[in-house]
């Protein structure tokens, strides 16, 4: 939302605008990877931001316990590679490698969005 308050202070277009109004004014992630694939400047910018703070999360949580597979789910976890490749150079820049020794396979949650609701679903069984 700052994304799209600045841009209109400013004058400058961007295609996410187009996309909230054809959604009704609601806004999610896929507004700007949506804008974003199509060239927005704009767009570029906040999928930029978003991943650059998700990495540094996600290395928090690397370092500490280590794990040997991260899942990422939730809806933007829908967008693949558009996601996973440039989180996964931003992480491994992060983690110092080769320095860091433990190499983790970062990948999507297999069941994607769902994820989290079927695992609520299985702790009522």
């Amino acid at each position: 939302m700052d994304k799209l308050s600045e841009c209109h202070s400013t004058g400058r277009e961007t295609l996410m605008d187009k996309i909230v109004a054809k959604n009704e004014g609601r806004i999610s992630g896929k507004t700007a990877f949506s804008a974003m694939k199509s060239g927005d400047a704009a767009a570029t910018e906040v999928v930029e931001d978003y991943i650059d703070y998700l990495a540094c999360g996600l290395t928090n949580i690397l370092r500490i316990f280590q794990p040997d597979v991260l899942s990422i789910g939730g809806g933007i976890c829908n967008e693949g590679d558009n996601l996973l490749v440039p989180l996964k150079k931003k992480i491994d820049e992060m983690l110092h490698l080769p320095d860091y020794a433990k190499k983790t396979e970062i990948k999507i949650a297999e069941m994607g969005n769902d994820a989290g609701i079927i695992g609520a679903a299985t702790l009522g069984m």
